[in-house]
């Protein structure tokens, strides 16, 4: 089992997600929008895993709030963390993570952008757990 840790980035009235579109076979795209983070390394802490990856992935630096919600997927026996982040300085989309520099790995598209919420009912966000916790926790706004 691995623990995934995630950023919930607030900006411009919206969320910072990743979206990523691949393909599994000749006839199947997998097109879907994920929160950016990625998998802790051994000896880090989960805040520090989210500061890591968001630069790595977005190329900003954010501090981190609360935890938000934890979510176990059975389907790869994985648990994602997500933590409410506040931007601090950097340019998003400057991420030099291997998603954006290793072609070989990684394929597909991996495009930075920012969901407003009044549209995040019709985003295909993964998991849906977290997408459902967004939308119900916007609403109490």
């Amino acid at each position: 089992m691995h623990t995934s840790v995630r950023g919930v980035i607030k900006k411009d009235d919206g969320i910072v997600l990743i979206h990523r579109i691949k393909k599994n076979s000749d006839v199947e795209i997998r097109d879907y929008y994920v929160v950016p983070g990625g998998k802790m390394e051994l000896g880090e802490r989960e805040e520090e895993t989210v500061k890591r990856e968001v630069f790595e992935e977005l190329g900003i630096h954010v501090n981190v709030g609360s935890r938000l919600i934890e979510v176990h997927n059975d389907f790869d026996d994985s648990i994602q963390v997500f933590y409410e982040c506040e931007y601090v300085d950097g340019v998003l989309g400057t991420g030099t993570g291997p998603e954006f520099t290793n072609h070989d790995e990684y394929y597909g598209v991996y495009k930075i952008e920012i969901i407003k919420y009044e549209d995040l009912e019709r985003t295909n966000l993964v998991p849906e757990k977290v997408k459902v916790f967004l939308i119900e926790n916007r609403k109490k706004d």
